[in-house]
């Protein structure tokens, strides 16, 4: 696709590969064209939209109450599919109100889209407007809603791409720059720039094995992992976190201090990414940790060597999958 803007001469331009029944996720920066690019599959712009239901990133919410807004453009099918949708997502009681909070309005809004039957689904960040506590539980609804359609989402959020998506295109500068798997993106960025834009070194697939207060045991490819998380025994989710929260020691040091997370492996490639170092260590599992160059130096990080990679659980983040 090829959009050309006017006003300042830049433009979109690019060819989007998204595998049937995936749930897509683009992700980048700011101004790299995600909108615009889902805008275009809509059918806002240009001439060419997709049979999908679409969710903008500015919802409309009409005079009237909840309830009457929650039902427009739906058949009675579709409505009653609504509503359950919205009881779902927590706003089933303020159907007969008349004022909602943004945030409110926008799980309105998320549950008329998904009560939609169209083959595929666009939206446009749809946990933005959100709170924290509440995104992973909507994101759930969001998942399942979807269900085995086709669905392109727009997001800026590490947390979001990693729960919303099972594939992903990461957009800059209105160029695809990287496409593939969730986890395969955020472990091997194609480059410097792709590297900044999704800031995060590790990502695993995994199921809670032991819960403890705000932390959780998960076993991941013959692999434990400690991190932060809500979750219930038996539940698959996702592990998530960043390259630069790993500690490197060459070899194995006698004491790793009170972290929980700590992998013995060999060092498998050295990658250099703008001004500092990607080591990704073979522990079992993959595990990429940054260093800058004197660091690299002083432990003497290369091809072949033994090493020991160090995560404090709390800077582990495990999200459902």
């Amino acid at each position: 696709m090829k959009l050309k803007y006017p006003e300042d001469g830049s433009q979109l331009d690019c060819v989007v590969d998204i595998p049937e029944g995936t749930r897509t996720v683009v992700f980048g920066p700011n101004g790299a064209g995600k909108s615009t690019l889902l805008r275009l599959l809509a059918g806002t712009l240009g001439d060419s939209p997709l049979d999908a239901a679409y969710l903008p990133q500015s919802t409309y919410h009409f005079r009237g109450t909840a309830g009457w807004n929650l039902g427009l453009g739906l058949s009675a099918e579709q409505a009653a599919r609504a509503r359950q949708l919205a009881d779902r997502l927590g706003v089933g009681h303020l159907l007969e109100a008349r004022a909602v909070s943004g945030g409110e309005r926008q799980r309105l809004a998320l549950a008329r889209t998904l009560a939609r039957p169209e083959p595929w689904v666009l939206l446009d960040e749809p946990l933005a407007a959100l709170d924290a506590q509440d995104r992973m539980k909507v994101a759930r609804v969001i998942v399942d809603a979807i269900g085995d359609r086709s669905a392109v989402i727009v997001t800026h959020d590490q947390d979001a791409a990693a729960v919303l998506g099972n594939h992903m295109v990461v957009l800059i500068d209105g160029h695809v720059r990287q496409a593939g798997a969730v986890h395969d993106v955020f472990a091997q960025p194609a480059d410097a720039e792709v590297a900044a834009a999704v800031g995060l070194g590790n990502v695993l697939d995994g199921t809670v094995r032991v819960t403890e207060g705000p932390l959780c045991s998960v076993q991941a490819d013959g692999a434990t992992i400690w991190g932060v998380g809500d979750h219930e025994l038996g539940e698959n989710v996702r592990v998530m976190f960043g390259a630069e929260t790993v500690t490197l020691y060459a070899g194995t040091p006698p004491s790793v201090g009170s972290a929980r997370n700590s992998f013995i492996g060999i060092v498998t490639e050295v990658r250099p990414i703008g001004r500092f170092y990607e080591v990704v260590l073979d522990a079992g599992i993959p595990i990429v940790a940054m260093l800058t160059p004197g660091s690299l130096e002083a432990l003497g990080m290369e091809e072949g060597v033994p090493a020991t990679a160090v995560v404090k659980a709390t800077a582990v983040r495990v999200v459902p999958s």
